[in-house]
């Protein structure tokens, strides 16, 4: 999951090399380093633990250097430690790498034989490793490359400067992406664009098993043949200013605050005044959908739980027949495709591994054609799958992700939408239901003064039971996920029916218990089952536009705006948002970087 950016210009690049890297933080923040050619070219490298901001009163060291390599890392392979921090170095080379090398112990010990030192624990080392002993045969930087990558198994994108070789990176990527920025004067590498679009719109993406050499003036990218590929300019959509705090504290609570403004905007472009509009998944697709009868979705973390209210959506108001895998199961499982199925994977980076890996498995089988739901354009998601989806919901930034669960949550909507279309007058009345969306999520966000006191509740608590039925199951599940991921207290989610089956054993006086309880034909048996929390004396918050006493003592009632039960799960999430973030404030947790975790998981 770690971050990758590099420059190689006419001018002096310290500083944007570390305001690049910062721009990938959100990839890890365990450490992070950064090399480059220095005086007489001989290699530079300036390295700390925690967070990039930690590097600043090192990179007086980086002064003048025209060329570098830079990383932030999220650890899976030895601790966060300055040992195991890259870039790594072996002689006059020089590495940063993301992925995983499966295959790293038996090289690690077959370069040992060779006389080669490991000054970390990482799999990563054997590649810096790799490069300098194929290359003290060949003297050839392109043929060093190319024999490593040979010699990888698993997945890596990698980055490297020579000092014998001045002025130039090599790149090199097999599951996990690289992006090349293509400008006048300099050119780029990163693991996305969010640091190229400061400099320049203009990107090339790599491909697995391609790789290239980048200098000042020119890219050039060859396969492993090394025979020069051809390929295209894009231009990217990536708006540079959108990833700022605009005056709120956390990246969070800004991006929540974008949810009802993101949701309007994809009204005005995608629902006409009785109808969705016309193939809004790609060319020809309405008619592609109307003859699915099977939907496979594949996605992990929160967009797993969005792909889980999807399901319970589309088998709801159709006869299509849905099943929800993590991706990280899928590709490991027999899959048996049905005639007539459409395979969706689900991602907001579009870089997870996992949804990558299942994709691939998928365009392998006998699905009608794939579908990927993403807010990245430029990812590799998008450019495997047959049709897709863009959100445009803007740079998410903090890992919690918030916005771009309630924009998959829409787009599945119009999804849903879409395929009723045969079903009597479902699709009218589910656009007269979306178009109320904006104006709810308005009254939301007048209740953050409430949710704010009520997350005082929560502060010293290391349990919390989060429950829901129907549709509302899933958002308890997104519940538990936010208020783990930034307060750090240990929360799970449970279909309200199977307290009885385990979990009732844990409610005590000092058990927050959460339910979501919309007004609709399952409210009475949820009712029955927080009698049993009650009768245990647990502390019972209700979220809920169902009229209940609350004259008991144990008992807090959130009020909720009315609403068609259709937009429930993403009105009753927003609250929930409001109160993980209130908890880690009260917590003072990383809100936007909790610990352990990345905003992109792109390691299997």
């Amino acid at each position: 999951m770690c971050g990758i950016f590099g420059i190689s210009s006419t001018k002096p690049i310290s500083n944007q090399l570390i305001k690049g890297l910062s721009k990938l933080e959100y990839r890890g923040y365990d450490s992070a380093g950064i090399s480059g050619h220095g005086i007489k070219n001989q290699l530079v490298t300036i390295k700390a633990t925690g967070p990039i901001k930690n590097l600043k009163s090192k990179l007086y060291k980086l002064q003048g250097i025209t060329t570098g390599i830079s990383h932030t890392r999220w650890a899976t392979h030895g601790q966060p430690t300055l040992k195991n921090t890259h870039p790594h170095l072996s002689g006059d080379i020089c590495t940063v790498h993301n992925g995983i090398i499966e295959n790293y112990m038996d090289l690690k010990s077959y370069l040992k034989k060779k006389s080669f030192v490991f000054k970390s624990d990482t799999d990563s080392e054997v590649i810096c490793h790799l490069i300098n002993y194929y290359f003290s045969k060949s003297t050839n930087m392109q043929s060093a490359i190319i024999s490593t990558a040979n010699s990888l198994e698993g997945s890596y994108a990698l980055a490297a400067i020579n000092a014998q070789t001045p002025h130039t990176i090599y790149s090199a990527c097999k599951g996990s992406p690289i992006i090349l920025g293509k400008d006048v004067s300099s050119n780029y590498i990163s693991s996305d664009m969010t640091p190229i679009v400061d400099h320049t719109k203009n990107y090339i993406p790599m491909d697995d098993n391609e790789f290239s050499e980048i200098s000042s003036s020119d890219i050039k990218i060859f396969n492993k043949n090394k025979r020069v590929l051809s390929k295209p300019t894009k231009v990217s959509k990536i708006n540079k200013n959108q990833a700022s705090l605009m005056g709120h504290k956390h990246f969070m609570h800004k991006e929540i605050y974008e949810q009802k403004a993101i949701i309007e905007d994809m009204i005005n472009r995608y629902v006409g005044k009785n109808k969705i509009l016309p193939n809004i998944f790609g060319h020809s697709t309405d008619k592609l959908l109307e003859d699915i009868k099977h939907i496979h979705f594949v996605a992990c973390g929160t967009s797993y739980h969005a792909s889980l209210v999807a399901k319970d959506w589309i088998e709801q108001f159709t006869t299509v027949t849905c099943t929800a895998e993590v991706a990280s199961e899928y590709k490991y499982k027999k899959i048996n495709v049905l005639p007539d199925t459409l395979f969706v994977s689900i991602s907001q980076s579009g870089e997870t591994a996992d949804t990558i890996s299942s994709l691939k498995k998928a365009l392998k089988l006998k699905y009608t054609n794939t579908l990927a739901i993403c807010n990245v354009a430029e990812s590799t998601l998008t450019r495997l799958s047959g049709m897709n989806f863009l959100m445009n919901a803007g740079p998410e930034i903090s890992v919690a992700s918030t916005k771009a669960f309630t924009s998959q949550l829409f787009t599945l909507l119009l999804l849903t939408a879409i395929i009723s279309r045969s079903y009597d007058n479902t699709e009218k009345r589910m656009v007269q239901d979306i178009r109320k969306i904006g104006k709810k999520i308005e009254e939301l966000y007048e209740m953050e003064p409430e949710i704010k006191k009520i997350s005082t509740k929560f502060k010293n608590k290391e349990h919390t039971l989060f429950l829901g039925k129907g549709a509302s199951y899933p958002i308890a599940l997104e519940a538990a996920l936010k208020l783990k991921e930034i307060s750090y207290i240990h929360a799970s989610a449970y279909h309200s029916g199977e307290l009885k089956h385990g979990p009732l054993a844990l409610v005590d006086r000092s058990m927050p218990v959460v339910c979501f309880l919309p007004d609709n034909h399952l409210a009475r048996l949820v009712l029955s089952n927080l009698a049993e929390v009650e009768a245990r004396q647990g502390q019972t918050f209700i979220f809920t536009n169902k009229k209940i006493a609350k004259n008991k003592k144990q008992v807090k009632v959130i009020k909720m705006p009315d609403c068609p039960d259709l937009i429930v799960p993403i009105l009753y999430i927003i609250p929930a948002q409001l109160l993980s973030y209130h908890v880690a404030i009260k917590k003072k947790t990383d809100v936007d970087k909790p610990r352990n975790l990345a905003k992109s998981v792109t390691v299997e």
